[in-house]
């Protein structure tokens, strides 16, 4: 009988001994899946970031190219024509192969044709520059939170109406000049325009350039070999008041170069930002538990930015 119950003992102790051998290998099992899980959800969000971030630097890039060339252009003829005009008066005004009259003639069309271009697409090189340079360099900007669409007030619409000054308000990288009152006279509310805006600054540029156009008839009726209006004449020569041609050949020329020198800086420096943005995780983010801690953390706190495990959201994870 003895014998019986030593037997029934030891298969329960090989039982459990054998069981209890499953249930760590179960165990490390089921740890050995999360973690290889884990390296896997982070090699594919790594891989869609990197993407991301090719895309979008891309993207900043081209749109940069796009609209300092188009404003470039179109602040460099119009700098030029103004110049040959003020260089050809007041006497090789009316003698063609004097060098002002014939440059000014030869660039007429180039300046026109670049005129009504800009003009008609003014508004898409601005909401590209928001698009693509704005908002990706804005770490705390997340389009899934941002469902609603918004109206930026600051347009051209806005800038004449307020009587925006194009001498008086520059750009500046100074915090406390960064962002410039205007008072909308249509409903008496006050808006801002922001020298952090690649949007802002393209808006600008533009319509000082438009105004300065709109102002210099007699230049453009010379170059044209149009009939030139007396007024036309008297306003762009007038040294009574406001000195018109230093207004123009030098105080406005200047500050446009100044305008598009500053826009120029300000993408390059949103581009960085893009860079850093998508920057590659620190060593910490490479432990599994504790990675995930950091990054809902994060979430929670509804913050974003390089801090962060995972700053960039993707639509996979």
């Amino acid at each position: 009988m003895g014998q019986f119950w030593q037997s029934v003992k030891s298969l329960f102790v090989w039982t459990e001994t054998e069981l209890t051998h499953l249930k760590n290998l179960t165990i490390f099992g089921a740890i050995s899946a999360l973690v290889v899980a884990y390296f896997q959800y982070r090699s594919a969000y790594q891989d869609r970031v990197a993407t991301l971030a090719q895309e979008d630097l891309t993207a900043a890039t081209q749109t940069l190219s796009e609209i300092s060339t188009a404003l470039s252009t179109a602040v460099s003829l119009q700098r030029r024509l103004i110049s040959d005009f003020y260089a050809a008066t007041p006497g090789n005004y009316m003698i063609d192969d004097a060098y002002p009259t014939s440059d000014a003639r030869a660039i007429y069309k180039d300046y026109m044709d670049t005129y009504s271009s800009l003009h008609q697409n003014y508004n898409l090189l601005a909401r590209k520059a928001e698009i693509y340079l704005d908002w990706p360099s804005d770490v705390t900007h997340d389009a899934a939170k941002n469902t609603t669409p918004t109206v930026d007030p600051i347009n051209m619409s806005l800038l004449g109406t307020a009587g925006f000054n194009c001498e008086d308000s520059m750009p500046s990288f100074e915090k406390d000049k960064q962002r410039v009152p205007i008072k909308d006279p249509a409903n008496g509310k006050t808006y801002f325009i922001d020298w952090r805006s690649a949007l802002h600054n393209v808006l600008t540029i533009q319509y000082c350039f438009d105004v300065t156009h709109q102002k210099m008839k007699a230049a453009l009726e010379w170059a044209s070999k149009s009939k030139i209006d007396a007024e036309d004449w008297k306003f762009m020569t007038s040294h009574d008041g406001p000195d018109i041609p230093t207004l123009f050949n030098k105080t406005r020329a200047t500050n446009q170069e100044q305008r598009l020198n500053y826009f120029l800086t300000l993408a390059m420096s949103e581009i960085e930002a893009i860079r850093v943005n998508y920057r590659p995780d620190g060593i910490i983010c490479g432990v599994p538990v504790l990675s995930g801690m950091i990054s809902l953390t994060g979430r929670m706190l509804d913050r974003a930015g390089p801090n962060w495990c995972t700053p960039v959201r993707t639509s996979t994870f």
